[in-house]
């Protein structure tokens, strides 16, 4: 399966107002359906009231971190958010998007709000991961897509871009050298065991 994830990464301006964003300013991210891939959109406070319900899959809250000296700043995840694009993503059939929920559901558990409980098979026959939230929460069946390492690597960098988790390097898929890791998990730490 090759394809081409192409999401932007938050250019901190507003879309509508084109007002640049300051360290400590709370904006809004918003994702619309674009048909066979995501449109990625910021807006401030006030320009979102306005734009939040034109055809909007999923949308987040985030605020510009402060620099920290001779660090990168860490982003800051809305992650009842990401649930919630995570829960949207149940119902799709695209590749793409099923294997953007796939990775969602491995960072929820890194991140400990999903907690895997096993493996099946669907009715379709295909392999399945089975979640659930925290504390006897919705259980949720994952299907796991057919990604090579590479693949899932390519997916999870787009998440974290889409998201604003990721380093842009990383993300561009060359990381540079001491670079900080992104939230979203690299590849070779994305086997999951079943909780005991």
């Amino acid at each position: 399966m090759t394809t081409d994830w192409r999401i932007a990464k938050s250019n901190l301006q507003c879309k509508a107002c084109e007002t640049r964003f300051k360290v400590g300013d709370t904006y809004y991210s918003l994702l619309r359906d674009q048909g066979n891939e995501f449109e990625r959109n910021d807006f401030c406070p006030a320009c979102f009231q306005e734009h939040a319900a034109a055809g909007v899959y999923s949308f987040w809250k985030t605020t510009v971190p402060e620099e920290e000296e001779e660090a990168k700043p860490k982003a800051v995840l809305d992650v009842a958010s990401v649930l919630e694009f995570f829960r949207r993503l149940a119902a799709e059939s695209d590749p793409q998007r099923v294997a953007f929920r796939y990775v969602l559901a491995l960072m929820l558990t890194r991140k400990k709000v999903l907690r895997l409980k096993g493996g099946d098979r669907n009715a379709q026959g295909a392999d399945v991961l089975l979640f659930s939230e925290g504390r006897g929460g919705e259980t949720h069946e994952v299907v796991q897509p057919d990604l090579n390492e590479s693949e899932v690597a390519v997916v999870s960098a787009e998440l974290g871009r889409l998201l604003g988790v990721a380093p842009p390097a990383q993300a561009a898929g060359a990381e540079a050298p001491g670079e900080a890791q992104a939230e979203v998990p690299p590849a070779e730490q994305l086997s999951v065991q079943p909780a005991g």
